[in-house]
Order: structure tokens, then sequence, then C-alpha cells
């Protein structure tokens, strides 16, 4: 018989102690030879009782618990999966512990114990219960480990007097309905496994879009040669990832060829050079302006020369400023002739660095570059058809970089709005916001690409599920709802409103439902004939 499965479940206890049957391929069976059979006795050609499941969320424990129905005098054994839940990440089936049974007859202090002193394997434990009385019962299933521990209130239970009446109060066999996924306990303990419950959630609403990662502005400097020269380092020579501190000498540039030891002569000869061709070139340009005046040259004469002494004057203005800038940077090396020394601007992480002792470079070459990205800029780019509904008082921004499992925020009081853009780009048709954020961990590097939530300060309040859960199912948005700890229903949802790392659900599921965030890929493959399902046997 098939197994009979609702199509919803409880808020966080989903219960169905009114199901029969397994699917063929999840069998319990102690030899392990494929018969169904829980160890109790039944005669020939007669059915055994029928086949109960619970699941239950309590104490960071999950119980998926399958066992033939209560009967007088009869072993009922207890296949109980448990499964070690308090990382949200990654749910893992207990390995070591004991487990006691407890059956609590109604109206009497009277208790039976039945243990099971260690799992039969991962995660499943197997005590056998033989209740002596019928009636109404309670049952808890006490867990003691080094692993986890905890009580599980399985709850009311009813223990009858003969098989013929556990089959009389069995339920129904469910005829067609929607048939679940199927990804049993082995499976789910062997990969990466985990769910949550759709709750009530306040929301923050926003503009999905994109953006990078880049280094405030003035806190980013590169360092190029001034001149051609050979490069001279003290004990560390530069390199990626390196702090260095504000005026920190990082290496020297001793000038070589035409800028060698004599390079000042050079330039000072250059000024007297263009100082003496301005000379000339004031006063033939004094001259033609007399003939013009005259009228012994023409305007275009008198024109080119006055070009003629300005080009001069800018001659010697550069040679000026070259010989400044000259004698700024130069410093005493004790190496026998002039260098350059180049210092760290701001303090910072060298980002980049080229260099080889002794190595010679040409003038503009750059040498290093220096970061400092303890705070952060995050440019995101706002559709223009998202301008109006943005505004101008954004408070802030939520944003996820790939490979990081958390969601970063951008906001008061250790972030802030920078700027938004005033001009569309032409070719992406967004505009430019910019955001400053901490980033005192150095988690978060210049160059990541990352996908953005512009807030727009409206709030929402409604059910919503870890974005986590959602899947990609052939251009349709599903997740996959638990019927019980092994079976779950394929949802197709509508979505609304997403933040920090929620989405709210319009559709196709409920507060209270629980749904798969770790592996819901896992399980629609080996429902596909991705993977295999992996039955198991008891």
């Amino acid at each position: 018989m098939m197994r009979h499965l609702p199509s919803a479940v409880t808020v966080a206890v989903f219960i169905s102690l009114a199901t029969v049957g397994c699917h063929g391929d999840h069998q319990h069976d102690d030899e392990h030879d494929g018969d169904h059979s829980h160890g109790h006795a039944a005669s020939d050609g007669e059915e055994g009782p029928p086949t109960l499941d619970i699941t239950l969320y309590q104490g960071g424990l999950e119980l998926f618990m399958e066992y033939p129905s209560f009967i007088v005098g009869q072993d009922s054994p207890l296949v109980a999966h448990l499964t070690d839940t308090r990382d949200p990440e990654a749910f893992h089936g207990v390995g070591k512990g004991r487990l006691i049974a407890t059956l609590a007859m109604a109206g009497s202090a009277e208790q039976e114990r039945f243990v099971a002193e260690a799992p039969q394997r991962l995660g499943v434990f197997k005590p056998v219960v033989r209740p002596t009385r019928a009636g109404a019962a309670t049952l808890t299933l006490q867990l003691e480990g080094e692993q986890a521990s905890g009580v599980i209130h399985v709850g009311d239970v009813v223990v009858h007097a003969t098989l013929a009446d556990a089959t009389k109060a069995g339920p129904e066999e469910a005829e067609g309905g929607e048939q679940p996924a199927a990804y049993f306990k082995e499976a789910q303990w062997k990969t990466v496994y985990a769910t949550a419950l759709v709750e009530k959630r306040v929301l923050q609403g926003g503009i999905a879009t994109t953006g990078e990662i880049e280094p405030v502005a003035g806190q980013a400097a590169e360092l190029a040669a001034p001149v051609a020269g050979r490069v001279v380092t003290g004990q560390v020579v530069p390199h990626v990832g390196q702090r260095v501190k504000r005026g920190e000498l990082l290496l020297s540039l001793v000038p070589t060829g035409a800028a060698a030891a004599s390079d000042r002569a050079s330039v000072e000869l250059e000024l007297v050079r263009a100082q003496a061709e301005l000379g000339l070139a004031a006063r033939d340009a004094a001259r033609t302006k007399e003939l013009l005046a005259a009228q012994a040259v023409s305007q275009k004469q008198a024109d080119a020369a006055a070009v003629e002494a300005d080009v001069a004057a800018a001659r010697v203005k550069a040679a000026e400023q070259r010989l400044a800038s000259f004698d700024a940077s130069q410093g005493g090396s004790g190496r026998g002739g002039s260098s350059f020394d180049l210092r760290a601007p701001l303090d910072g992480v060298v980002a980049f660095a080229q260099l080889t002792p002794g190595q010679v470079v040409e003038g503009g070459t750059r040498l290093v570059t220096i970061v400092n990205a303890e705070r952060l800029w995050l440019r995101a780019h706002l559709p223009d058809v998202d301008v109006a509904r943005a505004g101008n008082e954004i408070p802030g921004a939520a944003f996820s970089v790939r490979g990081f499992s958390r969601e970063f925020f951008v906001g008061p009081p250790d972030g802030k709005l920078v700027a938004i853009g005033a001009v569309v780009d032409a070719d992406t048709r967004t505009v430019p916001v910019v955001f400053e954020l901490k980033n005192p961990d150095g988690l978060l590097k210049p160059g990541m690409f990352a996908k953005v939530s512009i807030l727009t300060g409206e709030s929402v309040q409604g059910a919503a599920v870890p974005e986590q859960a959602i899947v990609d199912d052939d251009g349709k948005l599903v997740v996959y709802a638990m019927a019980d700890g092994e079976h779950f229903f394929k949802r197709r949802v509508t979505l609304g409103i997403r933040s920090d790392g929620y989405a709210q659900v319009l559709d196709g599921v409920t507060e209270g439902e629980r749904v798969v965030t770790r592996g819901p890929y896992e399980i629609k493959l080996a429902n596909s004939g991705g993977i295999p399902a992996h039955g198991h046997q008891h």
C-alpha cells in the first residue's frame, strides 16, 4: 500500500499518525532481505498492523519515526531517525547515544521503558516497544549522548487490545492526489541538508541591481617611476599584502643613462636654453609688433611671432617645474649619487608590487599600488526606471557577494549614502549610487562584484523563506515543503520583497510550513533521475 500523505504541514510539528504502508524502495527489515517485517507476529496470509509515522522538531533535534500500531503483547519496533538540527546550515545524523522510549498509560502512574543502547547505524535507533496494557497513553523519547541529548514528547498514542482493533483504527488508503518527492535520511545525512520554518518577518523593500566594491576616493594610490632608473630596496622588498604606514620608505630609484648623477645639470641646462630662447622670441615678437604698426609686416607674421614667444615662455615654465620637482623628490642616498625616494602616501596594504631589486625601469612605470580597505565604497547601478521610486533619501542597501553565505548591510551607524549620480549612463541606462561601509575584518576586497538591493524605506510584514530555499525549476521559482521527514512537495511560489537573505512569499506556501533550505537542488535531482533517491532498509 502507498503511504497516505497530507498536502500541508502544521506550524512547527508535522504528525501523521494515521498513515499506512511504505514506498516500495523504503524497506524496514532487520535481516536486510527486502521483506517488510517489524518483528511482530502475524499469522500466514494476515497483514500486520498499520504503520504510523511522525515528524517532530524539538530541542535541537528532528525525529522522523515509523512504527507499527501498538498492540498488547506484541513487539512494535520504533524506527527512529534522529537528526541534530542545531546548525541551521547543515543537519547531521546522530551517530552516538542511547534512546529510551517511555510509554505512560493514561490515568495511571505506570510507565514502561524500552531502551536502544546504541544506534543501529548513523542516525537510526530502534527501541522495541512491547505494551502490556491497552488504552490511551503518551509516548516520550529521551536521547542521552555526547553528540546531542534531549527529550522529545511524541504525544498521545493508543495501545490496541488486538490486531483487529488496530486494523479497524487504521487510516484508509489514499487514492491519487499529489505524490511527494522522496529524499531519504541516509541521503540527507551524506549531503549538506537543512530546513527552516516559513515565518512571519518584517522585510525592507528594495530595488534589485548589481554593483562593485571599490576603494574610498583618496584611499588608493599608485607609485610610478618619476624617471628612468634602477630600483633599490631595503631589506624588505614591497610585496602584495604588506601593511605600510604613511611616509614609510618603500624603495629608491637611482637615475640611469641621461638621468644619471649629472641629471640636475642637464635639467638646469635645459632651463637656461629655454630662457635664452624665450629672450630671443620675446625680442622678435616686440620688433614684429613695431613693424606691424609701420605696416611693414602682415598681421599674420605678427601673430606667428607672438605665438613663438608664448611657446618659449611655456618651455621655460616646464623646465622650471622639472627642476623644482627634481629638487623636491631628490634625497641623498649615500650610494655615490642622487636618488628618488618613493614613500607610502597613505596607510594601507600593498595591492600591487612588481619589483626586483636592481631592475631598470622606464619613467612612468607603475611600481606599487597601495589601498586602504578599512572602509570601502559600494557602487550600485540604479536602473533609470527606478530613480523616482528610490528618491533622494535612500536609507541604505543590502548586498551579497559570491562565496559568502551571509548578506551585508550598508546603513547607519556604520555605513552611509555618499552620493547619487546626476546623469544616466547612456550605455547601461543606470545611475550610480555610492555607499560607504566599514570593512573591519578585511573580508571584502576592492574589485568584487555584488548583488545589491537598494533599500527604499518601504517595509512589509508577511510569510518569508530564506532565499537559499528557492530553486529555479525550468524558469519557475519553487520551494520544497516538507510532507514528512523524508518526503517533500514541490511548491511553485510567488515572491514579493527580498531583504536580508529572505524573500516574501505571496503564494505557494504558508506560515508554519517547513521548507528545505540546504539541499533543494539535490532533492530536485534525486527525483528527476539525476541522482538516486537512496532507499534504505532497517
